[in-house]
């Protein structure tokens, strides 16, 4: 299997160097050497096929060989809105929704949030969606938004371009929805994830009238880093 490595710039020069801790992993983990292939990512949906050309104690030179767009690109844009849950659950959901192919996470704060990451947690989560988008052949990486209140997070939506789901557990069942056959859903699919005691019914009002449909994926109550993935997952269904 080749090895992929992110690349923090534009991918259309003929000869791309590579350092920092991508470098430092090529060198002295992987110990690649001259000749090597690499597949090179920079997050905007350009993969560029290489092979190592030079190497220095810091930094690697690749020769380009191609480059092309991913498959993967033709999924639809998934937006995942969700209240933050305690301690390290909430870098464990970044990664695995980056891993899942999320579009982009929104923290929000809701009624019930107990829950503020905090902007330098935020910028230090970055290095996890890389990673992540490396071990799961992403091409482009997950923007992780600021922090924002549910209602002004709502007021963004446009329900006949995006379809919007709300976790609720008074909801339709999830066997009940056709996302398939939804035109707003071909554009985009937003997910909504309340805090650990749920949205507020105000909150899930103000949901569906601006356009939510509320949906139950599970007959028992879970955490908000579960309910967020499984709904991720089942939205990224072949």
């Amino acid at each position: 299997m080749t090895h992929r490595f992110f690349y923090e710039g534009s991918l259309d020069d003929a000869l791309l160097q590579l350092d920092g801790s991508e470098a430092h992993h090529l060198l002295h983990v992987l110990r690649m050497k001259v000749g090597d292939e690499v597949l090179l990512f920079n997050g905007t949906g350009i993969e560029a096929e290489g092979q190592i050309e030079k190497t220095g104690r810091k930094t690697v030179d690749i020769k380009v060989v191609r480059r092309h767009e991913s498959e993967a690109e033709t999924q639809v844009p998934l937006i995942l809105a969700t209240a933050v849950p305690k301690g390290d659950r909430f870098r464990w959901l970044v990664e695995k929704a980056a891993e899942l192919g999320v579009t982009r996470l929104v923290p929000l704060t809701t009624e019930r949030s107990s829950v503020d990451p905090g902007e330098n947690r935020l910028k230090k989560l970055q290095q996890t969606i890389v990673s992540a988008a490396k071990q799961s052949g992403q091409i482009r990486l997950m923007e992780l938004a600021p922090l924002q209140p549910l209602s002004d997070f709502l007021k963004e939506i446009d329900p006949a371009e995006q379809q919007l789901l709300i976790a609720d557990p008074q909801g339709a069942a999830w066997t009940e929805l056709n996302l398939a056959g939804s035109e707003a859903s071909a554009a985009g699919v937003v997910i909504l994830i309340g805090p650990e005691g749920g949205f507020s019914a105000e909150e899930v009002q103000a949901a569906e009238d601006a356009g939510a449909q509320a949906v139950q994926i599970n007959a028992g109550i879970l955490r908000i880093e579960t309910a967020a993935l499984l709904m991720a997952g089942l939205v990224r269904l072949p």
